[in-house]
């Protein structure tokens, strides 16, 4: 169904198949890493379930940080990047198949969601690099949020689907916690693993034609020892990086804006459960908050072409300011979250799509595209681990979440002035 409209809006094979691998994986992270590992970990864990998720967070985003730019760089010779993207991804699809089953305690759950999210986010590096060899520097802004659109509305229509076994033992569960179909016992837990499992098959089935129809374009030709190669151009791409003023001051406004948007999406579902919010609101919130995505990814392309990536970013920074705000007052008010999730919706594609974009079309040479995506991933991932730091520590010291969020502010602040900083255009040399 994807595949032809895709199709018939105009998008080649190769850019077709790039989108549909997001409509895949974000139909995981949905389903899996957003909504219902907060949830399992609220029921089986002890104490305050905000901090776990805060640091399983943290621990998988510092462990891709120190691999992004190796991993990046030695997938720039021919041929690598596909090995690498289908190793992370084979990762992501098992470890998030193992979190799905019931007989796991809250310990190898934390352990097994950083292995998922390692694959996931592994992936989503050759993923991202792969931007470069599907399409053109003028349809690199609409491709790109092409992908987010179509992601989020490729995830939310199974989302509601998978998450229906969820959704029917919460509502008509009550205090026992399971209801009965025929014969048969339908608990929490094991309506989360069949939620789980059906997100997992999803994500194999819609990574198919990118592996089929995606071939790196753009490389350097193997090398002898490539190992040693990839770190003397590692070395090289840093002091480049370093010396090329805008690259680096856009990745430095990246790692801190981005953490702000990381964290919300990571740790909406805990912070909102902590204060106060029912699951099922949190579950029609997220539904919502994908199908209002979808437009708002592709306006946010649409506008980043006409008027630059620059302002639309900062546009959108200033749009996760209010949500930060408005986030806080959630225990005063619950229904704020539709708001909040109004607002969510109209920027967290649009930011995630022309930061992507952006960075895309600063990159010097499109032979090294893995390698600077490698040190995209290092700001973004790194970016992944303040955000939920700050989160789990003022709600261990403060005990409530609403002070928490807003510790994100000082990011927001400290990633728009970078931005300011970087001049306004998108042209390489």
């Amino acid at each position: 169904m994807f595949t032809k409209i895709l199709t018939k809006l105009g998008y080649t094979k190769e850019e077709t198949s790039w989108v549909l691998y997001d409509i895949g994986n974000s139909a995981q992270v949905l389903t899996t890493m957003t909504v219902l590992f907060p949830l399992l970990i609220a029921s089986i864990t002890p104490g305050d379930s905000t901090v776990y998720v805060g640091w399983a967070n943290a621990a998988y985003a510092l462990i891709l940080a120190f691999l992004s730019p190796i991993l990046g760089t030695i997938a720039d010779y021919k041929g690598k990047k596909k090995r690498f993207f289908k190793f992370f991804l084979y990762l992501g699809i098992i470890t998030g198949f193992l979190l799905a089953m019931p007989f796991f305690d809250w310990r190898a759950c934390v352990i097994l969601y950083v292995l998922a999210m390692i694959g996931y986010t592994g992936a989503n590096i050759f993923y991202d690099a792969f931007l470069v060899d599907v399409t053109t520097d003028e349809r690199t802004h609409t491709v790109s949020a092409a992908g987010y659109a179509w992601g989020y509305i490729g995830s939310v229509l199974p989302f509601i689907v998978f998450i229906i076994p969820f959704a029917l033992v919460t509502l008509f569960g009550g205090e026992l916690g399971y209801i009965m179909i025929g014969g048969f016992k339908l608990t929490n837990r094991l309506a989360i693993t069949i939620s789980m499992v059906c997100a997992v098959a999803w994500w194999f089935a819609y990574s198919r034609p990118i592996i089929r129809n995606v071939h790196q374009i753009h490389y350097h030709e193997e090398v002898p020892h490539v190992v040693r190669e990839s770190f003397k151009r590692l070395f090289a791409t840093f002091k480049n990086l370093s010396k090329n003023r805008n690259v680096f001051l856009f990745c430095l406004a990246y790692f801190f804006y981005i953490d702000a948007v990381n964290t919300v999406i990571s740790m909406a579902i805990s912070l909102a459960t902590d204060m106060g919010i029912d699951q099922i609101v949190s579950l029609g919130v997220v539904i919502f908050i994908n199908i209002i995505a979808c437009p708002g990814s592709i306006i946010f392309g649409r506008l980043a072409t006409r008027f630059g990536g620059k302002k639309m970013i900062l546009t959108a920074i200033m749009g996760y300011l209010v949500i930060v705000l408005v986030g806080s007052q959630l225990s005063k008010n619950a229904n704020l979250i539709w708001v909040v999730g109004f607002l969510v919706g109209m920027f967290q594609g649009g930011i995630q799509a022309v930061s992507r974009s952006y960075y895309a079309l600063l990159i010097p040479e499109k032979d090294d595209a893995n390698e600077y995506f490698g040190f995209f991933e290092i700001f973004s991932k790194f970016a992944a681990i303040i955000g939920p730091v700050i989160i789990s520590v003022l709600t261990m010291v403060t005990g409530k979440p609403e002070i928490a969020i807003l510790g994100l502010i000082p990011l927001m602040v400290l990633g728009t002035i970078f931005l300011l900083m970087v001049k306004d255009h998108e042209v390489k040399a």
